[in-house]
């Protein structure tokens, strides 16, 4: 605790008045001293009550690099307060707010990186309420949060897409005709049947999905991991949502075949933390993505494609579909 610059001003006013006027006889100049003396003595009293602040943070939930979350910091205390939240530069960077305690203080992060992004602790300076002492510490207020890669919809003139999706007559085996219900897709309509029946009949099929694995693999060059993140994710979950049981083999790690929305979360969640650099998996992948200085390609078989021209946008068809 200190006295800031206002105070030593006030404490060198109230200190000259003091001299000044006991060494002249001038009592006028005490009646000055006393109060800015009071004044001091109040200041130091009320800061070293109050003391540090004791600051909760609210829980950032998961999210997708382009997105941003609301945080709230909640400050206790009895005077005033210059907080300053040391953050990721993945999620904005430093952060300072000052406020009258106690205080709720409400930000918008943004989520401009992936992988796991550290919050805090919190720096504070505490002061009174004129200003004239300061106490300064930090506050172990801290936290994380996952940033997964941005995913991006699929599609283009060529529709990379089909190249995941089998057709109709070949992605299962028939098993039966039975009656129509609200949901059902058109394609699966047997029309002959139908007309025969006076009566809407669609195919149902047997699941063979256990046999349809495809394995992603992904690669980057120096300073490329973003972009090859971002790639591997987007054709991932094209892959999951067109029936796949997706393996992903990255630099780091390679996750087993699965499907469904927690394996999707396990896939995201690999390539949020993936460093650059190789998997063990490139030379047996169904699809290999790749990231260097020349750009970002997707390779499906003997057919290689740049990354950009298979996608219709970088709107992100997960927004507020991944667990946290």
């Amino acid at each position: 605790m200190r006295p800031t610059l206002r105070g030593v001003g006030v404490l060198v006013v109230a200190v000259g008045a003091t001299v000044v006027g006991g060494q002249f006889g001038q009592p006028g100049l005490a009646a000055i001293a006393a109060p800015l003396l009071v004044a001091l003595v109040g200041a130091t009293v009320q800061v070293y009550l109050s003391g540090l602040p004791d600051i909760e943070r609210s829980t950032l939930r998961r999210g997708f690099a382009g997105e941003s979350r609301t945080l709230e910091l909640t400050a206790e205390g009895s005077a005033i307060a210059r907080l300053t939240d040391r953050r990721a530069d993945g999620i904005g960077g430093d952060v300072t707010a000052r406020c009258s305690l106690p205080a709720t203080l409400s930000f918008e992060v943004p989520y401009e990186r992936r992988g796991e992004q550290y919050l805090g602790p919190v720096e504070a300076k505490v002061t009174d309420s004129l200003g004239l002492v300061v106490t300064s510490g930090t506050v172990d207020a801290t936290d994380e949060v996952l940033v997964f890669p941005p995913v991006y919809r699929l599609g283009g003139p060529d529709a990379f897409v089909r190249t995941l999706t089998p057709d109709a007559e070949e992605r299962e085996t028939f098993d039966r005709l039975r009656e129509y219900t609200p949901g059902d897709s058109l394609r699966d309509i047997h029309w002959k049947s139908s007309a025969k029946r006076d009566d809407l009949l669609v195919t149902e099929f047997d699941d063979d999905s256990e046999d349809r694995e495809l394995v992603v693999a992904a690669r980057a060059t120096a300073g490329h991991g973003d972009a090859m993140a971002a790639a591997a994710a987007t054709v991932a979950v094209g892959a999951l949502h067109s029936g796949f049981a997706v393996e992903l083999a990255t630099p780091d790690e390679t996750v087993p075949a699965g499907f469904g929305e927690r394996h999707q979360t396990r896939l995201l969640e690999a390539l949020a933390g993936t460093g650059e650099g190789e998997s063990d998996r490139d030379g047996a992948a169904d699809v290999l993505v790749s990231a260097t200085d020349d750009g970002v390609t997707v390779a499906v078989g003997d057919r290689t494609e740049p990354f950009d021209e298979l996608t219709v946008s970088r709107e992100n068809p997960l927004v507020s579909g991944v667990g946290a």
